[in-house]
């Protein structure tokens, strides 16, 4: 009798067990993402184009291997065929409506301004571009997203990319905590889209990934070199 209500007693515990192993949680690499462009608008009207990225960054940005706190970030990219102007800006989406005025950046040779603001769900954005230093009419561009119903989610796209770098990214997993940190951003080139992940562990050292938005597939990866 005493043997049977031990051994009843030893079931009841395996039973209590099973549900807690079956709920293991683990590691959302989607908590590790320190960059996350998710979203593109390009437009051109004559010889105006306009390149705006919709994101989220760290903030200190640093590539240390740790994801920081982020913040939402539109930033807007104009060229123009005078670069010796100045220019300023109007759009509007959703609840948000902004002028402002762009810095030249003397390096790539483009006008920039960035704000943290909410991001768009709009599928086109017109922005009105102003010269300053003439008075004829401001110029119109319409930019649209690049981003199609098919590009992955940013969970989906983890997932995906992790099993297919599955030794690497099992590395860098210590129970429930991921030692590393990614950054992902979306590309576009002739109409198609990809994503590019940068896998950065706690030394600094970056793995670099380019991937098909569409399904995940790594296409092409490069390890930096230290």
């Amino acid at each position: 009798m005493k043997k049977a209500f031990l051994a009843g007693c030893a079931l009841l515990c395996l039973a209590a067990l099973v549900p807690a192993a079956g709920c293991s949680k683990k590691v959302d690499l989607t908590d590790y993402v320190s960059e996350y462009r998710s979203d593109i608008y390009m437009g051109t009207e004559g010889d105006y184009s306009v390149f705006a990225s919709v994101s989220f960054r760290e903030y200190p940005y640093v590539a240390d291997g740790n994801a920081g706190e982020t913040q939402q970030l539109f930033e807007v990219t104009l060229s123009v065929p005078d670069n010796t102007k100045t220019y300023s800006i109007g759009f509007s989406y959703g609840n948000v409506s902004k002028q402002a005025e762009l810095s030249f950046d003397s390096v790539i040779m483009v006008h920039t301004w960035s704000e943290s603001l909410p991001a768009p769900t709009e599928k086109e954005i017109d922005f009105t571009i102003t010269c300053e230093e003439e008075e004829s009419e401001p110029v119109t561009v319409r930019a649209a997203s690049v981003k199609t119903e098919n590009v992955l989610s940013l969970g989906k796209l983890l997932e995906t990319v992790s099993a297919q770098e599955s030794e690497r990214f099992s590395a860098l997993t210590s129970e429930h905590t991921f030692l590393g940190e990614l950054y992902v951003r979306l590309l576009s080139e002739a109409d198609d889209c990809f994503y590019y992940i940068g896998l950065t562990d706690r030394n600094g050292k970056t793995f670099s990934m380019l991937c098909d938005a569409e399904n995940g597939e790594v296409i092409a990866t490069k390890e930096q070199q230290q």
